[in-house]
């Protein structure tokens, strides 16, 4: 059978934990894995509970001195597996209060196992049974990424995961160790050619979830800092051209608004791309491919044309309004379909 050990990141565990341990051991038939549990920095009070999992079930325990984060938890893990079980094709991630079945695992491993090459993620429907926070702010974020990334996932902080190897090293060296390491996991998967397949799950929230070591505001906060980088991409580059473009209006107003509008999109766009292409290069999509630039500056060409041509057919039928208000309309319409060529054609390539 191949290797999948299963990784089980845990701090200040209850019964939970051993009720998981048990379950695992009893599907034995079909799960036949290492167990890995990862001792986040737990108190001392429960060093009890991780030394009966290790001497009844032999599970392999490592621990963090202090808490380090869920994230961190998992990175620990991988290198475990990397250093010692060098035959594993990859690893089961699942979340130690019993919010995941083992038969859900079984189910993300055995789609898995026909797809080693893909990160599976065990994914919620978050229905009527969802308490009220964890349903609108697992909504909002998958929403959320979706409109700025275009990475459609229903479930973005899923903790039942099967991460095929050649993930590993990327991970290990990736940002994040808390909770937002999980979201980095999915944005960057697609830089490393790795597809991402959702496998439908149960959804079971224990006591309004009031066991998990979420932290709604700082935890939130370190997740939604995950998109920093898009949105100043964005934001710089859009502001670069709308303020060149107002200049350019006002300098050349005495010329026909034909005209007008033509050389300020030209000025505008060309020098908000060398902003935007530096960002989206250098801290974006980070990728070295000497191809991108040519691709970028043939968007660019044709992103400026459409810009030019629909502002210029607007203001035919709208005159009362003013230009940089309807270049702002066009323009944000644009910068939706320009971010996806950039991801998906011009800076798409494996990294190394």
């Amino acid at each position: 059978m191949a290797q999948i050990p299963i990784v089980i990141p845990s701090l200040n565990p209850d019964d939970r934990l051993i009720t998981l341990i048990k379950q695992l051991y009893s599907s034995s038939k079909e799960v036949n894995q290492e167990i890995i549990v990862v001792n986040d920095g737990s108190s001392k009070k429960y060093d009890d509970i991780f030394t009966a999992i290790q001497k009844k079930f032999q599970v392999i325990v490592l621990k963090h001195n202090s808490n380090f984060g869920k994230g961190r938890a998992i990175k620990t893990a991988i290198n475990y597996v990397l250093k010692t079980i060098p035959e594993a094709i990859g690893v089961i991630t699942i979340d130690s209060d019993g919010q995941h079945t083992v038969a859900d695992m079984i189910k993300c491993t055995n789609t898995f196992l026909t797809s080693p090459k893909d990160l599976i993620l065990g994914t919620r429907a978050f229905d009527h049974a969802v308490p009220l926070r964890s349903k609108f702010g697992n909504i909002l974020t998958a929403k959320f990424m979706q409109l700025l990334t275009g990475i459609k996932v229903s479930d973005t902080q899923t903790g039942l995961r099967v991460i095929p190897k050649r993930y590993f090293k990327p991970l290990i060296n990736m940002q994040g160790d808390r909770f937002e390491f999980e979201m980095n996991m999915i944005l960057e998967a697609t830089d490393y050619d790795i597809n991402i397949v959702e496998v439908p799950i149960k959804t079971i929230y224990l006591e309004g979830n009031k066991s998990s070591h979420f932290r709604v505001i700082h935890d939130s906060l370190r997740i939604y800092g995950v998109f920093f980088k898009y949105i100043v991409a964005a934001i710089s580059s859009f502001a670069v051209d709308i303020l060149i473009f107002m200049f350019m209006i006002g300098v050349l107003n005495k010329l026909s608004v034909s005209m007008v509008v033509i050389i300020a999109s030209i000025v505008s766009r060309l020098m908000s791309s060398i902003v935007n292409y530096y960002i989206n290069w250098k801290f974006v999509f980070k990728n070295n491919n000497r191809l991108s630039l040519i691709g970028y500056y043939t968007l660019v060409l044709v992103q400026m044309l459409l810009s030019a041509g629909f502002v210029i057919i607007l203001n035919q039928y709208f005159a009362h309004v003013n230009m940089t208000i309807l270049k702002v309309i066009v323009d944000a319409c644009l910068f939706i379909l320009s971010y996806q060529v950039q991801k998906h054609v011009v800076f798409k390539g494996q990294r190394q």
